[in-house]
């Protein structure tokens, strides 16, 4: 990609309609909200789940979002099945059978695919902001967190915060 970056201040005469989404550096506070039930999620899975709940694009998400989340997650463990199949000769080594059967269970319904989920991860990634294309598409920027006011930038024109414009939707101060 030749040339500079674009000046993000810079005033522009046909300015973009739709405000960006300032989110915090710091990423989301709090706990990570339930897994649908409709989705068992493995050890993989369940990592994923909270990284991505601690991200600055959670802070953007909507409960609308989260059976999008929840399906990003399960493909973590589809992912770790895939690259579990040349040591499948060592599970049954072990005497565990309920993780034989899982594993089984879940390369029975994979059976391979691994460029296809790849690519499919890619693609809700991109739709969640956790690409710098998605975040780009979504007009968000993280930004410092506020709370650090020597070094917090300036508010460029027509840049939405994140809190003003929840306020605005639920009409209330919280």
């Amino acid at each position: 990609m030749p040339g500079p970056l674009p000046n993000p201040n810079r005033v522009r005469r046909n300015a973009p309609t739709i405000p960006t989404t300032n989110l915090p550096a710091s990423g989301r506070k709090g706990r990570a909200p339930a897994c649908p039930k409709w989705v068992e999620l493995l050890g993989h899975g369940e990592q994923w789940w909270k990284w991505a709940w601690t991200t600055p694009q959670a802070c953007a998400w909507s409960l609308g979002d989260i059976p999008l989340i929840a399906r990003r997650a399960s493909m973590e463990d589809d992912l770790a099945a895939i690259d579990a199949i040349p040591s499948i000769a060592a599970l049954f080594a072990l005497a565990d059978e309920d993780a034989l059967a899982a594993c089984l269970k879940r390369l029975a319904s994979l059976a391979t695919g691994r460029v296809q989920l790849l690519r499919e991860m890619r693609e809700v990634d991109e739709r969640l902001g956790l690409t710098p294309k998605g975040m780009a598409a979504l007009r968000w920027t993280i930004v410092a967190d506020e709370t650090d006011t020597d070094t917090a930038p300036q508010r460029a024109a027509g840049v939405a915060n994140l809190d003003d414009r929840r306020r605005r939707l639920t009409g209330t101060d919280a």
